[in-house]
């Protein structure tokens, strides 16, 4: 949690960091908790882990569209299920991209002559 050294302006700024820095080791002992007694112990060997697998979803916000959020996959559905999560609907493993490629244009046939045969 890197609480050794704490730089701090004023009291309300050192209890402000005291406070998240609280609210971390709450979450982080839940979290190490949920790992312990679930099958997640199985499949990764911290609880550290289990945090490093959900770092990569994100929620991508563009002005004047709607959010988007990244879908889960593989170990990210497990974890899900052993914290009791919801998975959005847009999001489950089924999703399947939107964007559709256009089809690659390569070199046209060479015409056959006489002389080929």
């Amino acid at each position: 949690m890197v609480c050794d050294k704490q730089r701090n302006w004023s009291e309300e700024g050192k209890t402000g960091r005291l406070f998240i820095l609280f609210i971390g080791l709450i979450l982080s002992s839940y979290i190490r908790h949920i790992w312990k007694t679930t099958a997640l112990k199985d499949q990764f060997s911290s609880s550290l882990e289990v945090l490093d697998e959900m770092r990569t979803i994100r929620c991508i916000e563009h002005t004047g569209r709607a959010k988007f959020i990244t879908p889960f996959v593989g170990a990210q559905v497990d974890i899900c299920k052993a914290f009791q999560f919801e998975i959005p609907p847009d999001c489950a493993p089924v999703y399947v991209s939107k964007q559709k490629h256009p089809k690659r244009q390569c070199r046209p046939k060479r015409k056959t002559t006489e002389w080929d045969l």
